[in-house]
């Protein structure tokens, strides 16, 4: 086997546009192999202290790079040299930082419905949090920073205890400058569609901006509404073995139940506030009624 890394497959989006699924498909390819949660915390090695996810070109420091790099081979590794399949959301605010680390990855943005997913996310956000999820997710955070974060969860439980903000509020999804104020001035339906508004703009102007870069660009609508003819194509570019294996998982697995949801459970008055937000977004990506 050859000690090379090959060429990792990044996909993101924002979050609850589907990249989980399409992780899971891209899992499938025999060339490939997942990681199984996302790791924004390995993402964010070495610059911990940053206040948002939208870390730029010049944190992929040679000491973050090979360590982000380093862990990457090690997974590969320990499933035969495969290609590794990432997918964090986060870093749809930071694909120069993911290109300045992986120079030949192919990147992969996965755009959905702005309405379904600040809807979606809403109930994200307002979920109690899952336990085992949590720990699973313990298992990527590099050892170093354990005591950063282990500090932070303290202070913020502490904060709920006392009745009172200590530190950053606390979020879900990819952080982006502004969020906390936001989090304090806005209803959430905005904060999620701004949330959504800002991670496809970020990801869409960078790729944008290289067109030569295996770059690729990828509706949720469009995988689902014919997800074989999608798959198979997006394999194809990828270079990955499109067998009957996979053919089986896609369609055992992609359904089009999430499409419309939305429009039951988001009312009027929530319509009215997440729509100035996000209107000119759903337009540039093509979701008009």
């Amino acid at each position: 086997m050859s000690g090379r890394l090959a060429d990792p497959i990044i996909v993101t989006g924002a979050g609850r546009s589907g990249t989980k699924l399409l992780r899971a498909i891209l899992a499938q390819a025999p060339e490939t192999v997942a990681f199984p949660r996302e790791i924004n915390y390995l993402w964010r090695h070495g610059n911990v202290s940053f206040p948002t996810d939208e870390l730029r070109p010049e944190h992929a420091r040679p000491d973050v790079s090979a360590y982000i790099r380093g862990r990457f081979a090690r997974w590969s590794r320990r499933n035969q040299t495969l290609r590794v399949v990432e997918k964090t959301c986060a870093n749809s605010l930071r694909l120069g930082f993911v290109r300045a680390i992986f120079p030949t990855a192919s990147l992969i943005h996965l755009i959905r419905d702005g309405r379904a997913v600040a809807e979606s996310a809403r109930r994200r956000w307002l979920a109690r949090p899952d336990l085992p999820y949590l720990l699973e997710k313990l298992r990527w955070v590099p050892a170093r920073d354990i005591p950063y974060y282990g500090l932070r969860y303290m202070r913020y439980q502490l904060g709920r205890v006392r009745g009172q903000a200590i530190g950053a509020p606390s979020s879900w999804g990819p952080r982006f400058a502004g969020l906390d104020q936001l989090m304090t001035e806005k209803e959430l339906i905005q904060v999620c569609g701004i949330q959504w508004r800002t991670c496809v703009r970020a990801a869409d102007d960078y790729l944008q901006s290289i067109p030569d870069s295996p770059g690729h660009t990828l509706r949720y609508e469009d995988l689902v509404a014919d997800p074989l003819v999608v798959t198979a194509q997006l394999f194809a570019v990828l270079n990955l073995t499109f067998d009957e294996s996979c053919a089986r998982f896609v369609q055992a697995t992609v359904t089009q139940d999430n499409l419309v949801k939305w429009r039951k459970r988001l009312s009027i008055d929530d319509l009215a506030l997440l729509l100035p937000h996000v209107e000119s977004d759903l337009d540039r990506f093509g979701y008009r009624d």
